[in-house]
């Protein structure tokens, strides 16, 4: 097992590497480069200052999702650590989708080169996977709940306010602490053994993922055109309504789906090109920048590992 985990994590590092690069380049296809400088210059540079740095604290804020999922196993990292398994982690599982498996296979190849074990690795995914979601969906029920906007006839939905949306999204919410609560029994998926956090886990878990969905929101609210009439908590609903049909549809960072979204709640107030053109400048700063420092970064730490292999190796041959 020792053996085959030494080849293994290296292999799937590689592998996810490679398909950062695939995307990289998709992302670029997809959007001309002129494009987006000409929409950068329309925007005023205070709002793009605003999103870079709004963009930076919210990667940053992220890294709680790591730092909680290590207390809960047991084995806290330094926190220099975490911040760069979960910003690679993130900035890959945000344009790769599939978050259990891109972001996964970094945490799996990070983590396990500083003693981690597999199930270990698998229990602080499952963590912060279902901090994120609970997470969303408080918000979601909160904003929600407290701004009930009306849902334009072309999404098609049975109800014709989000209200609905956040009352279920809060019931869950509150299930989910009420197994904290009251459920210690183990949950056995595979070879793999759950236990629910403590009830104590659960408020700072919502602190975490409050903070972070919150400057998202933020990067793409400063990008926009400013709309009489719209406020933060306004946006918010519309900005999240946007983000649970992405997520929901399992595209990577809910391309396209994301957008049409977006355009359709905001059409009465905005014109879809100033729209789309803010929209196309929030995927470069939130999606393609993190993506482009963290494979440096992933390439670099690769880089350094195999270095530290190569020279125990020699080290060996000598004697």
């Amino acid at each position: 097992m020792g053996k085959t985990h030494r080849y293994i994590a290296p292999i799937l590092g590689g592998l996810v590497f490679l398909a950062a690069l695939f995307v990289l380049r998709h992302e670029l296809k997809a959007y001309d480069i002129a494009d987006i400088m000409a929409h950068v210059k329309l925007l005023p540079p205070r709002g793009v200052l605003i999103a870079l740095i709004l963009t930076a604290g919210n990667y940053l804020m992220m890294t709680g999702y790591d730092y909680l999922a290590l207390h809960y196993i047991g084995r806290p990292l330094h926190y220099a650590k975490i911040v760069m398994v979960s910003f690679i982690g993130y900035a890959f599982s945000n344009n790769l989708g599939l978050s259990m498996i891109a972001g996964g296979s970094v945490r799996y190849r990070l983590y396990s080169a500083w003693g981690l074990s597999v199930s270990e690795v698998a229990k602080i995914i499952a963590f912060c996977i279902m901090t994120l979601w609970l997470g969303f969906f408080a918000l979601c029920a909160i904003v929600f709940l407290y701004e009930p906007m009306t849902l334009p006839q072309a999404l098609h939905l049975p109800f014709s306010s989000v209200r609905p949306i956040g009352a279920i999204l809060l019931l869950l919410v509150m299930a989910y602490l009420l197994c904290c609560s009251i459920w210690r029994d183990k949950l056995k998926i595979s070879a793999l053994n759950l236990q629910l956090p403590h009830a104590k886990y659960f408020f700072p878990q919502m602190a975490v993922a409050f903070i972070h969905w919150g400057l998202a929101g933020g990067v793409v609210y400063f990008l926009l055109p400013q709309v009489d009439g719209l406020g933060y908590a306004g946006f918010m609903s519309i900005y999240l309504l946007a983000q649970l049909g992405g997520l929901l549809s399992q595209v990577p960072g809910g391309l396209g789906v994301f957008e049409t979204i977006m355009v359709l709640l905001l059409s009465p107030r905005l014109s879809s090109p100033a729209v789309l053109g803010s929209l196309l400048v929030f995927r470069a700063i939130y999606y393609i920048l993190p993506l482009i420092a963290a494979s440096v970064l992933f390439a670099g730490q690769e880089l350094f590992q195999k270095r530290d292999t190569i020279k125990a190796a020699a080290k060996a041959l000598k004697r």
